[in-house]
């Protein structure tokens, strides 16, 4: 997900900026085991080479921490936007998701994702590089000392799947309720005006403040669980972190090791120690997105089939016993209608008795209880049945931010001139470049 959404660019960069923030693994250690080593043989010279090695190296740091940053606010704004993109480009070509969904899987899915993936991964591949760099300095200063730090220090790494498929349900819990809270909240917005006129408004606010508080609540639940794991796993990392470094004061203190070497050991696996916790921490919690990570692993990498396949014929139009129900409540009577090309229905009824129901099930927006439809004797898809038929909402909607002409046409490239006889005739035409706003 990582590689289909971001700037292939702004990863290698992102990558070659941290490949130089690597070198403090190296430079910060070195400076204070030559510092160490000139106080101890009272070399004046060598502390000015240090001084001025050190000043060079963390000018260079210096650039890789702002390309780092800066091309992290990179990756992230590629991500956000292509998948963002994706979700809504799905919305809109298909029917998988829901109208109530598709604000809180933009914006809270997407944060999620971001925060709980995307950043625990870039910070993963950090960290490793990091951690790498210091593992082979260490082992280069002492190899036997070197090894027992990273072996005491990598210990609670190994423990960074403890909590992580709790963690993963409350992730997947929290996704659920921000779309139901979102969902509602909207909902309360398009109602206001009767809520208003009824006199609903403090029914309404209490129910909101419920939703409200069992979303805060989610996420509370789900910070309270992050932090129960990596309290575990530092206090693993506490006795881990103690033990190497008595090992190195016996070892300085029966001469098998300088302390200069000695201090540069324990800078560097302090080092080594934090990139694990980082490590244990951030792995956790990427593991904890593996079901909202399936969701739109599967969501998105179906095949966008913008272009169904072209029906020739679709008549007769048969429906056999065609029924609705929903909550134990009738909404469409049993009816078969056989309709041959050419014909003209007209469906009459009085309000509620189920026209609109029957016309969506036709068009694909609702799926009967029972009975069969076909077109020429074939089953067709909603997406297939949507290609060639239409038909005009009962609802409808003014898009605020377009004008009048494209408010009537949605993108179609159609005749300007048949569309200026339309706005002329209805006495509209004085408004054709104006939006709902002016």
């Amino acid at each position: 997900m990582l590689k289909r959404f971001v700037t292939k660019k702004h990863l290698i960069l992102y990558f070659f900026s941290i490949a130089i923030t690597w070198l403090e693994a190296i430079i910060t250690p070195a400076l204070v085991q030559n510092i160490v080593a000139s106080f101890t043989n009272q070399e004046l010279g060598l502390l000015w080479k240090v001084l001025i090695l050190g000043i060079l190296g963390n000018l260079i740091l210096l650039l890789g921490l702002a390309g780092k940053r800066y091309y992290y606010a990179r990756l992230i704004t590629d991500f956000k936007y292509g998948i963002k993109s994706a979700i809504f480009k799905r919305f809109l070509n298909s029917y998988e998701i829901d109208e109530k969904d598709i604000l809180s899987d933009l914006e809270n899915d997407v944060k999620q994702l971001e925060e709980n993936y995307i950043e625990p991964t870039i910070i993963i591949i950090s960290s490793l590089g990091f951690t790498t760099v210091s593992i082979l300095y260490a082992l280069w200063t002492n190899f036997y000392l070197g090894l027992i730090f990273i072996l005491f220090y990598s210990f609670p790494v190994l423990c960074s799947a403890i909590g992580s498929k709790r963690l993963d349900s409350l992730s997947e819990k929290r996704s659920t309720v921000n779309q139901s809270y979102l969902a509602s909240l909207t909902n309360f917005i398009g109602g206001s005006q009767q809520i208003r006129h009824y006199q609903g408004q403090d029914y309404f606010f209490a129910r909101y403040q419920k939703q409200l508080q069992t979303s805060l609540d989610t996420e509370i639940n789900y910070e309270k669980q992050r932090t129960l794991n990596s309290l575990l796993i530092n206090s693993i990392d506490a006795f881990c972190s103690v033990t190497p470094i008595v090992i190195g004061g016996f070892m300085t203190y029966y001469n098998y090791l300088d302390a200069a070497s000695f201090v540069a050991i324990y800078l560097v696996s302090h080092n080594i120690g934090y990139q694990f916790q980082e490590l244990a921490y951030f792995t956790n919690t990427r593991k904890a997105t593996r079901t909202l990570l399936n969701k739109y692993q599967e969501l998105l990498g179906q095949s966008d089939s913008t272009s169904p396949r072209s029906i020739e014929n679709i008549f007769p139009i048969q429906l056999n016993t065609i029924s609705l129900e929903k909550d134990g409540n009738i909404l469409l009577s049993p009816i078969s209608i056989h309709i041959k090309q050419g014909e003209k229905i007209a469906i009459i009824g009085e309000s509620g008795s189920g026209k609109t129901t029957l016309l969506n099930i036709i068009h694909g927006e609702e799926t009967s209880t029972s009975g069969h439809i076909s077109f020429a004797g074939q089953n067709l898809s909603r997406k297939e049945i949507t290609s060639f038929s239409s038909y005009i909402l009962q609802d409808s909607h003014y898009f605020d931010t377009l004008s009048l002409d494209d408010n009537i046409l949605l993108g179609l490239d159609k005749n300007k001139e048949t569309l200026n006889h339309i706005l002329k005739k209805t006495g509209l035409e004085h408004l054709k470049n104006r939006n709902a706003q002016q």
